[in-house]
């Protein structure tokens, strides 16, 4: 084997040691904001949840901000890379009603649950109790951002169904906020109906 290619081995083995460092250390930290709150989970909590050092915990993430903003944010762009899927489809007149529009935007909410059930309940349980104002001001002000461009192309979608009669004048912020919460609630509805034996009804 050449020099090169033992070089190659070496370097996919240490990225793929840290790949799965990076996996185990996020799968720990939604065991712990989950069960303790963000207030109160710790770095070394993490750290034993995981199996690792804190140390090798601040080798991927500067703070417990860093961490939980790397929880947050593939929930939060999922939803606006669904909408845009949306947005695509509307622009192509690929919708002959507005049932079907608003199906797909449920879709799109409900994506990012699918997508992984126990961040989606983090992200929900953490914008409820209000912990947003809790984070440092760069990572509040990059959540926040990404969240009005979601909200504000859901309300141009609407919008722009309104204009091409697919859906009746209604207020497309309202409706927005109504397609948001709806699913919201619904999913936390029936988290709560579910149980072990039964499994999950929704």
């Amino acid at each position: 084997i050449s020099i090169d290619k033992k070089k190659s081995v070496i370097q996919e083995r240490k990225k793929r040691k840290r790949d799965q460092q990076e996996a185990s250390i996020i799968e720990a930290a939604k065991k712990v904001f989950f069960s303790k709150g963000y207030l109160k989970a710790t770095i070394d909590e993490i750290a034993l949840e995981a199996e690792i050092s804190k140390p090798t915990i601040y080798q991927f993430f500067k703070t417990k901000d860093d961490l939980f903003f790397s929880l947050m944010l593939p929930v939060i762009e999922d939803i606006g890379k669904q909408m845009e899927k949306v947005e695509k489809k509307i622009l192509a007149g690929k919708y002959t009603a507005g049932d079907l529009l608003v199906r797909d935007l449920f879709r799109a909410f409900y994506h990012s649950y699918e997508l992984s059930p126990d961040t989606f309940r983090i992200v929900q349980l953490f914008q409820q109790t209000g912990l947003v104002s809790q984070l440092q001001p760069e990572v509040k002000s990059a959540l926040n951002e990404r969240g009005r461009y979601n909200f504000a192309l859901g309300r141009s979608i609407i919008r722009q169904c309104i204009q091409m009669g697919l859906i009746k004048e209604v207020n497309e912020y309202e409706l927005s906020d109504l397609i948001w919460g709806l699913t919201v609630g619904v999913i936390q509805l029936e988290d709560i109906k579910s149980d072990e034996k039964q499994g999950n009804k929704f």
